[in-house]
């Protein structure tokens, strides 16, 4: 008996059915704001580089659900082309990109100390062009020391306020993550994705208010061990994976 191939449109539903399992699974246990998942991650940050064609795909899925030809037929029959995109938008939602595996590794990652001299600080960063170094105190992130918090600590002490020999720890609340002036840094989970870190940072430059790192540990969470370090120039592109070389946070 001669076999014959489903038409494309019923291809496109069943391929569809199969995005809405995965989006169903990715949103499970969560209060959503649409009655669509798919909708849904179409609101999500994650979905940016695949949102054009979701929302086609959602037009062409409506009109093969809820209209037909008078004959019955499809009023649409979608494309080949139609399909292998649906194929990648799933292969995108299985493998969502996360935050963790770009930056720089935690182990590659140059910090300071509380009690590390302000000044070989100082000399590391010069010697390897970095404006901003972590400061960690047992496995966490702490604060960070800048060439910025130390401007204003002495524009605001004098010039003679720090010894030779002063700590990091001398600079108080200028090196504070939760300081409400200067810059600002942010904690996120190990499974965020890159987008919503891209996002992060794009929002705090439409505010002039500079986001100055992301940090990845476990849950979120300050107190947890360092994973990843970001800076905006490691969302430029996110196409290359995390860095092996210490991180350049000038």
């Amino acid at each position: 008996m001669e076999r014959h191939e489903a038409p494309n449109s019923e291809v496109f539903l069943q391929k569809y059915r199969v995005l809405e399992g995965l989006l169903e699974k990715r949103y499970e246990g969560r209060k959503l704001s649409c009655s669509s998942v798919v909708m849904e991650y179409i609101r999500d940050e994650d979905s940016r580089s695949v949102r054009v064609d979701l929302d086609l795909m959602r037009d062409i899925r409506n009109l093969l659900s809820h209209n037909a030809g008078r004959n019955g037929e499809p009023v649409v029959e979608p494309s080949a082309e139609m399909l292998e995109r649906l194929d990648a938008v799933m292969d995108y939602v299985r493998q969502p990109r996360r935050a963790a595996d770009f930056g720089t590794r935690a182990e590659n990652v140059l910090c300071a100390h509380p009690n590390d001299e302000i000044r070989s600080v100082m000399r590391n960063m010069r010697k390897n062009g970095y404006s901003h170094v972590p400061v960690e105190e047992g496995n966490s992130v702490v604060g960070v020391f800048s060439v910025k918090c130390l401007f204003d600590y002495l524009a605001e002490n004098g010039l003679n306020a720090l010894p030779e020999d002063a700590r990091i720890s001398a600079l108080g609340d200028r090196i504070r993550l939760d300081r409400k002036k200067g810059e600002h840094y942010m904690f996120v989970s190990a499974d965020c994705s890159i987008v919503r870190v891209r996002s992060a940072f794009e929002r705090y430059t439409e505010r002039n208010c500079r986001l100055g790192m992301v940090f990845v540990t476990e849950s979120g969470a300050p107190g947890e061990p360092l994973i990843c370090m970001l800076t905006p120039w490691d969302v430029l592109s996110d196409q290359t994976p995390a860095k092996e070389a210490a991180h350049e946070s000038g």
